[in-house]
């Protein structure tokens, strides 16, 4: 068993989850992953998150992407999601990830159903007391119900191991809240737009970016720029161009398409792509060969 770290730092890859035809876990083409990104500067790995479509693991998949990705990164730090529809499923895939080897897990809402900031509270807190690892709080509104500053802010009083956050929504107010109030908590940026902001006003310790598992380089150097200079500007504008071309995609079907065109994995759905998504994801194939051989090769 790992031991736990309690703090996190830097930039972790949000990792994909890709599947054979028949929809189990292609375990080859993961593998392949984490071999191909640990050619980069990146401190560690996220997995089981949005990006590796966290609503369709099984307990058996959290364990082998956990394992694979200790074994091939050893020296990488792995955080795996846990997200689940009950206590009894949070709890228990936070135990497989454990022993697989995680250092720390990401703890999403639960999804599907609204749920309110005191249903939120009892649910974390209870996690929180069933759990051994350090827990990073996911927030995720735009798939989940999302969390108000105030609730965070009470959670992390609460339970010394809530240890921060991964702030997918996008906004910078959670943040910027833990950053006035001088909190020693670690604060993630998970919406890979939201970085560069987040990079020049100083309130983030790292991120969790599914744009670094198709493109570690950009990522681990715009994160050292510190929000400053000209390779901050350019590298953003390039961040930002790249995210553009991904939008008319659901998440994160644009970064298997461009994963796949630097042979880090195989490219794989979860559902049928319609004709007009055949030629939307063959559109920004044929983008991203040109413009990442211009921009970053």
């Amino acid at each position: 068993m790992v031991k736990p770290l309690t703090s996190f730092r830097g930039v972790y890859a949000a990792l994909l989850s890709p599947r054979a035809s028949d929809g189990e876990l292609d375990a080859t083409s993961f593998q392949q992953q984490v071999i191909e990104l640990n050619r980069f500067s990146l401190r560690g790995y996220a997995i089981n998150g949005a990006t590796g479509e966290f609503t369709i693991s099984s307990d058996e998949d959290i364990d082998v992407l956990v394992r694979t990705a200790r074994q091939e990164a050893p020296q990488a730090e792995i955080l795996c999601g846990i997200g689940a529809g009950d206590l009894r499923l949070t709890v228990r895939r936070a135990g497989i990830a454990q022993l697989a080897g995680a250092h720390g897990v990401l703890l999403p809402m639960p999804s599907f159903f609204p749920y309110r900031e005191d249903d939120l509270t009892a649910y974390i807190s209870a996690v929180a007391s069933s759990v051994e690892l350090p827990i990073l709080l996911y927030n995720l509104p735009q798939f989940t119900s999302g969390l108000s500053v105030d609730t965070i802010l009470s959670l992390f009083a609460k339970h010394s191991n809530i240890i921060g956050i991964k702030d997918s929504s996008g906004s910078l107010d959670i943040v910027r809240a833990m950053t006035k109030a001088g909190l020693p908590h670690v604060r993630m940026i998970g919406n890979d737009s939201a970085l560069p902001e987040a990079l020049v006003e100083g309130v983030c310790d790292g991120v969790v970016s599914g744009v670094a598992c198709a493109l570690p380089e950009l990522m681990a150097s715009l994160f050292a720029t510190g929000g400053h200079g000209d390779a901050f500007a350019r590298k953003t504008g390039q961040l930002q161009e790249f995210i553009d071309h991904l939008g008319p995609l659901p998440t994160p079907w644009g970064l298997k398409v461009a994963s796949a065109v630097r042979h880090f994995t195989r490219e794989s759905y979860p559902l049928p792509l319609s004709p007009e998504r055949e030629a939307e994801v063959a559109e920004l194939r044929g983008w991203f060969m040109g413009w990442y051989k211009r921009t970053l090769s």
